[in-house]
């Protein structure tokens, strides 16, 4: 249970970070358990991560999240999306996007 607890508070604390940095106050961050993908965002503010983005790479980790709290402010992956995160993550297109939307 403590790898857990670790693992969340890794994830709680860089979406913090990231979420100062950028700015953005989402509602609630939430860190659980997802089998499908990475992380999602509601359009009611609250960002959920999945707990096991803990043991990725910093990078994909940083991508996740940006990707994620980005949608706060644009709901779509448009070129104003797009320059944002790469204002952000520079060289996040190196990332495979689709990794993001679904773990496989």
């Amino acid at each position: 249970m403590r790898r857990r607890e670790a693992a969340r508070k890794h994830i709680r604390t860089r979406a913090a970070y990231w979420a100062d940095r950028l700015k953005i106050a989402p509602k609630t961050v939430r860190v659980q358990r997802m089998a499908r993908k990475w992380g999602s965002c509601s359009s009611g503010g609250i960002v959920t991560l999945a707990e096991d983005l803990a043991d990725q790479d910093k990078r994909f980790q940083d991508f996740v999240i940006v990707h994620e709290l980005l949608h706060l402010r644009v709901q779509n992956h448009g070129r104003l999306f797009k320059a944002l995160m790469s204002l952000n993550v520079p060289g996040w297109q190196a990332q495979d996007f689709r990794r993001l939307h679904t773990k496989s």
